[in-house]
């Protein structure tokens, strides 16, 4: 009798453990996914992680919308042409809020014909960097280009990255624009290791300002 209610005793037990460890794993699945490991992992350094997480303001998120395969697949297929629809670039990172779902953050990637370098007039609105062929940001987006001379396939493309940041967050201006600039500089690295590309000359680590409103 007693072995029998002891039985019964462990058994009991042994399921509220398992409904506890499941109503957990529900709630953390339903927190959203921390920051190293959305859009490939493009934000596992540190100082890439403070960053999204400045401009978020939160270290969680979901990410309904990116498409990193999709990104890579079309500069593969990159072929010295622009039709109307890629002008706009292939969502490589969608980031919304897991409390209420709008985006905070978007960057895009696509092949680009001709690099934009900075000038007088675009000094007066944006930081301009030491990475890649251009790179430039505000406290709302940012742009950088950089070479791609990839193996396989067997040819050399420009790259435009940009990111479009949406949501309202209490940090200085100067502090978005570099916290821009490492991020888009940080997934850009991800896409030129993940293509393969030679001599891309993305600045490791934070890019310099070299010009424009926070140099």
């Amino acid at each position: 009798m007693k072995s029998t209610a002891r039985l019964v005793a462990i058994t009991v037990a042994l399921a509220a453990a398992i409904s506890a460890c499941s109503e957990e794993a529900e709630s953390t699945a339903g927190s959203g996914l921390k920051g190293e490991a959305v859009c490939d992992s493009f934000a596992t350094d540190s100082t890439v992680a403070a960053a999204l997480e400045e401009v978020s303001g939160t270290d969680t998120f979901t990410q309904d919308g990116s498409e990193p395969d999709k990104t890579l697949a079309s500069l593969r297929a990159a072929d010295g042409e622009l039709e109307s629809g890629e002008t706009s670039g292939s969502p490589f990172c969608r980031l919304q809020s897991p409390a209420d779902g709008k985006t905070i953050l978007s960057v895009n990637f696509r092949e680009a014909l001709t690099v934009d370098k900075p000038d007088k007039e675009d000094e007066k609105h944006f930081t301009f960097y030491n990475t890649g062929e251009s790179g430039l940001a505000s406290d709302r987006t940012a742009s950088l280009y950089f070479r791609c001379r990839m193996k396989e396939p067997n040819k050399s493309i420009i790259i435009n990255g940009s990111l479009e940041r949406e949501n309202m967050v209490d940090a200085t201006e100067k502090k978005l624009s570099r916290d821009h600039i490492i991020l888009l500089n940080a997934a850009a690295h991800k896409v030129a290791s993940e293509l393969g590309c030679e001599d891309s000359g993305l600045t490791k680590g934070t890019p310099v300002a070299t010009s424009g409103v926070y140099a």
